[in-house]
C-alpha cells in the first residue's frame, strides 16, 4: 500500500465526526480553544464563547461596560475568528450578559499548558457530544480525543 493512499488523522477524524453529525461540536471545542488568543487575555477573563449555532456564537459577558465594548469590537473579533477557523465557519457574534465561569489563571500562561480544569460546563458540553454514539469503545475514544482538544488531562 502506498503513502499516498493513507488519510491523514486529523483528516479522518473530521470525516467521522461529519458522519456523525458531530463536526459543528468539535468547531465548537475550536472555538473555546482559540477565543483566548483572539480576544487577547483581558478580555478573555471577562467573557466566555458559547455554542456555534447556524454560524452564530453566542458570547457570556461579565458585565454590562464590558458587553457594550465587545458589540462595538465584534468586527474585529470576527476577523480574528476568521483568521483561525477559517471563513463563514463565524458569520455573528452575539453577546448577553451573565455569570462566566473561567480559572483564575489562564492554562496558556502555564509552562506546560495541561493545568486547565474540566469544568463542570464542559462536561455537558462533551456528554451532549458523545449522547449520540452508541458504541462505548467509540465513545472513549472521542472523549479521549475532546479533552485532549481542551488540553485537559
Amino acid at each position: 500500500m502506498s503513502r499516498s493512499s493513507f488519510t491523514p488523522l486529523q483528516k479522518a477524524v473530521e470525516m467521522t465526526l461529519d458522519r456523525l453529525g458531530l463536526g459543528v461540536g468539535m468547531v465548537n471545542v475550536v472555538v473555546h480553544r482559540v477565543w483566548s488568543e483572539v480576544v487577547g487575555e483581558k478580555v478573555a477573563s471577562r467573557s466566555q464563547p458559547g455554542l456555534l449555532k447556524n454560524g452564530r456564537l453566542q458570547v457570556t459577558v461579565g458585565d454590562a461596560v464590558w458587553l457594550q465594548q465587545l458589540t462595538m469590537l465584534k468586527p474585529a473579533i470576527l476577523a480574528g475568528l476568521e483568521s483561525h477557523l477559517g471563513s463563514g465557519v463565524v458569520r455573528d457574534v452575539f453577546f448577553t450578559l451573565g455569570t462566566i465561569s473561567l480559572p483564575a489563571a489562564r492554562p496558556e500562561a502555564t509552562s506546560q499548558g495541561r493545568n486547565n480544569p474540566f469544568t463542570p460546563e464542559m462536561q455537558v458540553r462533551l456528554d451532549e457530544i458523545l449522547q449520540p454514539i452508541q458504541d462505548q469503545e467509540c465513545r472513549e475514544v472521542l472523549a479521549r480525543i475532546l479533552r485532549k482538544a481542551w488540553q485537559v488531562d
